[in-house]
């Protein structure tokens, strides 16, 4: 299914028009209109907002779902579909967080591996930073 037909087919379980879609997202008809053909494609985060819309995930509007039952990450730990559930359930993502998911997707795996490695690095220098910090604080004994 494309995702204009999941757009199509989220809208009718709604039983919404296209106008209502269009004005719930402040944008023209014609341009969701484009959407649910498959003429053009909403950014990220009107991406975000339709899933907030229709309550679906991400995901979902972008078929991003594994084909597998299980899902692996790089250290080789499987998730079960349950186990899957769990996390997102306790691990909600702010919008800023889901746009920036829904960009990562986007990239090569080049790419990908590069952004990693560049918040890896201001993470770790933050962290530092405030370690410092809090040891320049401390009183002498």
């Amino acid at each position: 299914m494309t995702f204009g037909e999941r757009l199509r087919k989220l809208r009718k379980q709604l039983d919404m028009t296209q106008e209502q879609i269009s004005k719930n997202l402040n944008i023209v008809r014609s341009t969701y209109a484009y959407y649910e053909t498959g003429k053009t494609f909403p950014d990220f985060d009107t991406v975000v907002r339709l899933a907030h819309l229709f309550n679906v995930t991400t995901d979902y509007l972008l078929d991003a779902e594994p084909t597998s039952p299980q899902l692996n990450d790089d250290s080789g730990i499987s998730y079960t579909p349950s186990i899957k559930k769990i996390i997102v359930n306790d691990w909600s993502l702010r919008e800023s967080e889901q746009k920036l998911l829904i960009a990562y997707r986007f990239l090569d795996k080049d790419t990908q591996q590069e952004f990693l490695n560049r918040i890896e690095r201001a993470a770790a220098d933050l962290y530092d930073r405030k370690r410092t910090r809090k040891k320049d604080k401390e009183p002498l004994n």
